[in-house]
């Protein structure tokens, strides 16, 4: 039987760059916590000390004015969204409170609103990953994101690290930064999976309880362990749940 050689070959995929970690040369590393726990200072610790931020929240922001994202919210949830007011001839931004409140207050709405944005994101994130291990000049990517595991991000992490700080403390942040009450918080956490859960699931937990002093100490000390140390493959959560801190150090 006769072959047929192909005028124009299939490009092959890129090579990964080589290294000990999922994506070559670095580790990705996930930032999670509760709503007032600090992820975002943890986070921007870690870009201070070199690391590539990706901030999911911000690259949400984007995607959001961006087609095709914004053309499919606003065939979703309609023009009621857009900023009511804008200079003659320039596009109205979509109003980010107008459209938290309306998702936030429907599990079907705030569904659909993820399956249109998360994974536009997940290939965002991806592709600066991938950026940044040919470039090869940063020693870590951190991803900011406090709905990892809900999105399924993780699988772009090498290992997760959780910001644990007690409710009191987390609610009494809200209350000074955002004038939020106990009700607010709980609302808005209630949308997201349990805590205790994504602890239990997370690589390292760093503690953030103390004075912005402390908390860059503990993430100097984390970040010293993450680059000094072999690439170990991330593996699933335990079948039967342990101790909360079994197998990890705190920070």
């Amino acid at each position: 039987m006769p072959r047929f050689k192909r005028d124009h070959p299939s490009p092959r995929p890129p090579r990964r760059p080589s290294g000990p970690w999922q994506h070559g040369p670095f580790p990705v590393i996930g930032v999670i916590g509760g709503i007032g726990a600090g992820k975002s200072q943890v986070a921007a610790c870690l870009a201070g000390l070199g690391a590539f931020l990706l901030d999911a929240d911000a690259i949400g922001h984007v995607l959001l004015e961006q087609s095709p994202s914004r053309d499919r919210v606003l065939e979703r949830f309609g023009e009621e969204v857009l900023e009511p007011f804008g200079e003659f001839g320039v596009r109205r931004a979509i109003d980010r409170r107008i459209l938290g409140k309306l998702v936030f207050s429907s599990p079907e709405a705030l569904r659909d609103l993820e399956a249109i944005l998360h994974p536009a994101m997940q290939r965002t994130f991806a592709k600066a990953i991938s950026r940044e291990a040919r470039k090869g000049n940063v020693p870590a990517v951190v991803l900011d994101a406090a709905i990892l595991y809900e999105a399924g991000w993780d699988t772009l992490c090498d290992l997760v690290v959780f910001v644990d700080a007690s409710p009191e403390i987390r609610l009494a942040r809200l209350e000074s930064s955002r004038g939020w009450t106990a009700d607010a918080l709980a609302a808005r956490e209630k949308v997201q999976g349990p805590l205790e859960e994504k602890r239990r699931q997370a690589d390292q937990i760093v503690t953030n309880e103390g004075s912005p002093e402390e908390l860059r100490a503990s993430v100097e000390t984390l970040w010293k362990t993450i680059v000094s140390r072999p690439r170990r493959r991330r593996a699933s959560a335990p079948a039967e749940p342990g101790p909360a801190d079994k197998g990890r150090t705190r920070y």
